[in-house]
C-alpha cells in the first residue's frame, strides 16, 4: 500500500504529477500548492492562540487532498529573521545559472524558481546547525526575495555560504547533518558555495552562480539515406536508480552504480532530453524511440544501446548523442559535451 504520509512519497508524487500534466497545467498546479502552503503558514502563526485539536480540524478542512510541505525561512541560531536584531548585516542575493560545467557562460535564474541558502561559521563544517538558513524565490529574473518576507541578518564575521535549488518552482531538498534527503531523476539540481565570505558592513549583496550537479542526456535524430522522419512520437530511456544523496559542502551527488526503470524523455521536434542522477557503469543505457516516417500510417519502434562515455555520466555535463535512423537500426554517429539544454515544466526541450 502506498504511504501517503511519507514526505518523500508526497514529493515524488508531486514531481510526477507536474511531469505528466499538459504544458498548461503545471503552473496552475504549483500556484495552487503555493497558495495552500501560504494558508497553512498563516494558520501556524496563530497556533499559540488555538488548541491543538482546533488547529488539526482547521488543517483538515483547508488541506483536503492536496500535498502540503511545511517549509520556510528559518532562524536556527537567532541570527536572521524578518526584523533587524541590531548591529547586524542584511544579506541579499541574486542568482544566475551556468550554461556549461566549469565555464562561466551564465544567464539570470528565471522568475519563480525557489532556492534555499545555508550559512555556516567559517570555522565550522556543514554537519552542525547553520548560523542562518532561508527559503528564497526569484521575484524577477536573477533577483532572490525571501519567502514570506524573510530577511537574512548576520553578525560581523566570516562565513561559508551554500545554496541549492531544483531549478523549478518546487521547494529544494532538505539537508540533515550536511547530507540531503534522497534525490530523484528528472530534476535539475543546482548547487553553489562561497567560502570564507567576509560580512562586515550594514548590507551586502552576494551573487550566487549555480552549477548543474545532475547530468543530462540529449538525443538528436536524423533520417538516414532514403528515410524521412515525420515525427518523434515518443522516447524512453533507462536512467540510474533513485535515492542518491548530495553533500552540502561539496555539491557532489554520489553516482549510482545500477540502472532503474525506464522513463519518458521530453521531446521537442526531433530532439529528446532527460535529466538524471550521475551514474558510473560499464553497461550501456537502453533507448527506445517511436517515430513516424515516410508518411506511413503506422509508427516504427527502434531500440538501441547508448554507451556511457568513459563509463560514466558526470555531474554537470550535458551529453548530446546524434542518432541516425537507418532502415531497421539506429546508429549513434557522435557524442559531445555541450551547453545545458533548458527545458520547460514538463521536461520538454525549449529549443530543438
Amino acid at each position: 500500500m502506498e504511504d501517503h504520509t511519507n514526505p518523500l512519497v508526497l514529493r515524488e508524487t508531486a514531481r510526477l504529477k507536474l511531469k505528466h500534466l499538459p504544458l498548461s497545467e503545471p503552473k496552475r498546479f504549483v500556484k495552487y500548492s503555493l497558495n495552500t502552503n501560504y494558508m497553512i503558514r498563516n494558520l501556524l502563526k496563530a497556533a499559540n492562540a488555538l488548541t491543538f485539536s482546533t488547529m488539526f480540524l482547521l488543517l483538515l478542512a483547508g488541506c483536503n487532498k492536496n500535498t502540503i510541505i511545511f517549509e520556510d525561512g528559518t532562524t536556527p541560531n537567532g541570527s536572521s529573521g524578518n526584523e533587524d536584531p541590531g548591529n547586524s548585516t542584511l544579506v541579499t542575493f541574486n542568482a544566475s545559472v551556468e550554461g556549461r560545467n566549469l565555464l562561466r557562460s551564465m544567464s539570470p535564474m528565471n522568475k519563480g524558481i525557489q532556492s534555499r541558502v545555508y550559512v555556516f561559521d567559517s570555522s565550522a563544517g556543514t554537519k552542525g546547525s547553520p548560523e542562518a538558513s532561508g527559503l528564497y524565490i526569484t521575484s524577477s529574473p536573477g533577483v532572490l526575495t525571501g519567502s514570506d518576507g524573510y530577511k537574512m541578518f548576520l553578525s560581523n564575521g566570516t562565513y561559508n555560504f551554500y545554496a541549492v535549488s531544483d531549478n523549478f518552482s518546487t521547494i529544494p531538498p532538505t539537508f540533515t547533518s550536511g547530507v540531503s534527503e534522497p534525490l530523484f531523476n528528472g530534476i535539475d539540481y543546482l548547487w553553489w558555495s562561497a567560502i570564507q565570505q567576509d560580512v562586515n558592513s550594514s548590507q551586502i549583496n552576494i551573487p550566487i552562480v549555480y552549477g548543474h550537479v545532475a547530468t543530462q542526456v540529449v538525443v538528436e535524430l536524423t533520417g538516414g539515406e532514403g528515410i524521412t522522419i515525420n515525427q518523434l512520437v515518443s522516447a524512453m530511456i533507462t536512467p540510474p536508480v533513485v535515492g542518491a544523496t548530495m553533500d552540502l559542502g561539496t555539491g557532489v551527488i554520489t553516482p549510482a552504480t545500477a540502472f532503474g526503470k525506464a522513463d519518458k524523455m521530453g521531446i521537442n521536434g526531433l530532439t529528446a532530453q532527460y535529466i538524471m542522477l550521475p551514474i558510473r557503469h560499464t553497461a550501456p543505457m537502453t533507448l527506445t524511440l517511436e517515430i513516424s516516417a515516410d508518411n506511413e500510417n503506422s509508427t516504427r519502434t527502434y531500440t538501441t544501446q547508448i554507451p556511457l562515455p568513459d563509463g560514466e555520466l558526470k555531474a554537470g555535463n550535458s551529453y548530446l548523442f546524434k542518432a541516425v535512423i537507418n532502415g531497421n537500426s539506429v546508429t549513434l554517429a557522435s557524442v559531445n559535451v555541450k551547453d545545458w539544454t533548458d527545458v520547460d515544466e514538463t521536461g520538454k526541450p525549449l529549443y530543438p
